[in-house]
């Protein structure tokens, strides 16, 4: 019975799946010729960093092959260098500069009024100042809502460890989406006093640091790990192994990194960059863009530790959210 309605569960979600990536193609389908353009994109870490630049690389990678276009990467960016390095691509006359991390929303809206030829789209930003400012903000809360349900099946004691990069607006809406949702499944399968325990490493590449926190929490409890940074992500995992708990991956696949990863939410880059470039360079996309589930953001990638059970949950969380019925504003804590 459980394999008969996670078939069901699963062909449901890939009928919202196949309708939202119809009408995203359909989008994408505007006649821009994209022969001659200039297009990069900034990075604020190394493509090798599996977790949030090498997706957006696989990204690029995908929108060169599917289009026909160069995109040149500059990755490893430091923070004093976002403005030059807009001013540089702008100099150049690059039709889209693109950048990813809401980091470069302040770099970018300083530069974009100078450079009006060059579109300026910040992967992951929210400012929007100017016309050729069109930041995509993927909604990393839907993302993380779904992975929440994994953690809620992979829990014993319903004691969750979240851990972020860094402290900022996205940062905290996911987390806030990723607690809610873990503790409601936990309570659901009939765990008491399922909580979750938050902390910052302010740092995204820190292996060690990131370890040292997590080995903590794990003492203090927790049995179940969530991590969202760059390099750092690998020092949470190491803790997980060596401790005997649970990881939840977060961004990219991490199951292959360990036995201790339950499973992993990843943001599909790869299936949506194709879809930026050509919305954004044909005028389709103009201003600030919200896209998530129903957009294709987000795969979903299971180890053999997750359930039939625990499969359902999570197909029918992705088709709840692509269809707009859960209230993400009621999980946000205040900033």
């Amino acid at each position: 019975m459980k394999k008969q309605v996670l078939a069901l569960a699963l062909a449901s979600i890939m009928t919202v799946s196949m309708t939202s990536a119809a009408v995203f193609a359909e989008e994408a389908a505007e006649d821009v010729d994209l022969s001659g353009k200039k297009i990069c994109l900034i990075l604020p870490g190394s493509i090798d960093d599996q977790g949030w630049n090498a997706t957006n690389n696989a990204g690029a990678e995908a929108a060169s092959e599917a289009l026909g276009v160069t995109i040149d990467v500059i990755e490893s960016v430091p923070a004093e260098e976002y403005e030059s390095t807009f001013v540089e691509y702008g100099e150049k006359g690059y039709d889209l500069i693109m950048a990813a991390g809401s980091q470069f929303d302040e770099s970018a809206t300083t530069v974009a009024e100078d450079y009006p030829d060059s579109i300026f789209c910040v992967i992951n930003g929210q400012v929007s100042e100017f016309d050729n400012q069109c930041p995509v903000f993927p909604k990393e809360y839907e993302g993380s809502y779904v992975d929440g349900v994994l953690a809620g099946y992979a829990t014993e004691n319903g004691q969750f460890a979240t851990m972020g990069g860094e402290s900022n607006g996205p940062m905290v809406q996911l987390l806030d989406t990723y607690e809610a949702k873990a503790i409601e499944v936990a309570t659901a399968r009939g765990i008491e006093g399922a909580a979750a325990t938050r902390s910052f490493v302010n740092s995204w590449t820190d292996v060690s640091a990131t370890k040292d926190m997590t080995s903590s929490m794990i003492d203090n409890g927790a049995d179940t790990v969530f991590c969202y940074s760059n390099e750092g992500t690998s020092g949470a995992i190491q803790a997980a192994q060596e401790k005997g708990v649970k990881f939840i991956g977060f961004s990219a696949n991490k199951n292959g990194e360990s036995d201790c990863v339950f499973g992993s939410v990843e943001m599909d880059w790869p299936n949506v960059y194709p879809t930026i470039v050509k919305n954004v360079l044909s005028g389709n996309w103009t201003g600030r863009t919200d896209i998530g589930v129903a957009e294709g953001v987000f795969a979903v990638d299971y180890t053999d530790q997750c359930t039939d059970e625990c499969k359902e949950a999570v197909e029918a969380a992705m088709q709840e959210v692509a269809e707009g019925k859960v209230d993400f504003a009621s999980m946000f804590s205040a900033q």
